[in-house]
């Protein structure tokens, strides 16, 4: 079951980080997205600096739970690799 668990969220955390790398290729290479990022950004930079680093705090946060999570399954010997 727990590796169940562990496959589930591998997969969650990939479409995930495949949806991000999409959102930030559109924002490079789309001029429009461009010019609204960097307007967003003008528009209130304290904001924006604060909102880009919480979100990157979380997202360390996430990955930290995530592999703490699976040492501790590793030294519980609740992992089996077929």
């Amino acid at each position: 079951m727990e590796i169940l668990i562990v496959k589930i969220i591998l997969i969650i955390l990939l479409i995930r980080v495949i949806v991000l790398t999409i959102g930030h290729l559109v924002i490079v290479f789309y001029d429009e997205a461009t010019k609204i990022a960097v307007d967003e950004l003008l528009k209130d930079p304290v904001k924006y600096i604060r909102d880009e680093h919480i979100c990157t705090f979380f997202i360390n946060m996430i990955w930290i739970m995530f592999f703490t999570s699976l040492l501790i399954s590793a030294f519980k010997a609740n992992i089996t690799i077929n």
